[in-house]
């Protein structure tokens, strides 16, 4: 049996390639993403087309939802598997997620639930995992190198809003009014308060200021609010987040402590923090959460009810998490066991001072985590659950 393979240089990729070739599956590639960006729609048509006919897989199967490969898998009567790593994805909500060939499997609570009752049988919620057999042979270091570690984007070169302000291309009342509630929400954990306040106006004078605001008439939900909320204030409210905790933790523990591995902007960082560049994913990340007392998870605000790829990544090094604490645990994670949450920022300093101070406290916590992401949470089991649900559906 096979699985058609569509990629576009994922890091979550290779992981799955492993976890489906463990499975039993030949795994054949489609790569032209990885090798042109500028590739036409309908050469990207005809290429899939040709590597369905050849391999006649048993399903094609992507790293998030690419709505052309869900209607060309339509036309040809085969199954779409894709699953979201990322949040938001704007695809979802397009008029081919209805399609009957698809599987779609997604990681935010929140992402499912606005779904379910459109794609009945086609979306399921399904956590991310660790790719714990390939961590288990990375040689890591038997000491501390670092206290608190940060390793991601600040998301500051994500955030169209602000640059839109800078550029003074937002029309000045609704400017004012999206400041206000900027300023409330960032107080406030989630995006209720912009989800529940952006007006109308607020959202025309955002697709005026960008002529590259993304809009799909077709879609199954109001997509200018969605993108609104979620491509620029949510993305906005991540870069303020990121930002300011790493400087409060900067300020308040002693210098050098505090380690941020990036390749965004560091302008406004603390000269207290210590900025290192961006590490490879695959190979150098696990080796800093190794090396580190303490790993922060800073989760995206526009991810609402589910764990992000980085706290898995942590456990399955067998390294210590500290993460906020308004994610959706479902049973698999318990605080205090397996991780450390925050209610607050405020919280943060001292959380992080008393676990440089027990080290040892933080070592259990990290073991017991990445016993449990071991036997329960990896990307071997999660392309299982796919593979066997898909294999059921054929056999019957």
């Amino acid at each position: 049996m096979k699985v058609l393979f569509y990629r576009y240089n994922s890091i979550c990729e290779p992981d799955f390639i492993d976890a489906f070739a463990t499975a039993g599956l030949q795994v054949s590639e489609v790569t032209v993403e990885m090798e042109r960006k500028d590739i036409p729609g309908e050469e990207r048509v005809r290429i899939l087309l040709e590597a369905i006919a050849s391999e006649q897989p048993l399903f094609v199967f992507s790293i998030d939802f690419f709505p052309f490969i869900s209607l060309v898998c339509e036309r040809v009567g085969i199954i779409y598997a894709a699953l979201s790593v990322d949040c938001p994805v704007a695809e979802i909500y397009s008029p081919e997620i209805k399609n009957k060939c698809n599987r779609v499997y997604l990681f935010d609570k929140d992402q499912y639930d606005s779904l379910k009752d459109i794609c009945p049988g086609r979306v399921f919620y399904m956590p991310l995992g660790a790719a714990a057999e390939r961590l288990a042979v990375i040689p890591f270091p038997e000491t501390y190198e670092y206290g608190v570690s940060f390793i991601g984007s600040l998301y500051n070169e994500k955030d169209r809003y602000a640059l839109l302000k800078k550029q003074g291309k937002i029309e000045k009342s609704a400017l004012d009014h999206m400041e206000e509630l900027v300023e409330a929400q960032f107080k406030e954990r989630g995006l209720d308060i912009i989800e529940k306040g952006l007006t109308e106006n607020d959202i025309r004078a955002l697709k005026d200021a960008d002529p590259g605001f993304y809009e799909n008439p077709e879609a199954v939900t109001d997509m200018d609010r969605y993108v609104a909320v979620n491509n620029y204030l949510g993305n906005h409210l991540t870069s303020l987040d990121r930002i300011k905790v790493l400087n409060m933790l900067g300020e308040s523990l002693p210098e050098g402590t505090v380690h941020l591995f990036t390749r965004s902007d560091t302008s406004e960082i603390s000269k207290n923090v210590v900025i290192h560049g961006g590490v490879n994913t695959l190979t150098e990340m696990p080796t800093v959460f190794r090396s580190s007392v303490i790993n922060l998870n800073l989760t995206s605000r526009t991810i609402k009810k589910g764990l992000p790829q980085r706290i898995w990544d942590i456990l399955g090094s067998e390294a210590f998490c500290v993460t906020d604490s308004d994610r959706l645990f479902d049973g698999n994670l318990e605080t205090g066991t397996h991780l450390k949450t925050f209610a607050s920022y405020d919280e943060l300093p001292d959380i992080c001072a008393y676990y440089l101070e027990h080290a040892d406290e933080a070592e259990n916590m990290a073991a017991a985590g990445y016993d449990t992401v071991r036997i329960s949470h990896t990307v071997l089991l999660r392309g299982l659950e796919i593979v066997k649900m898909i294999l059921s559906e054929k056999l019957g």
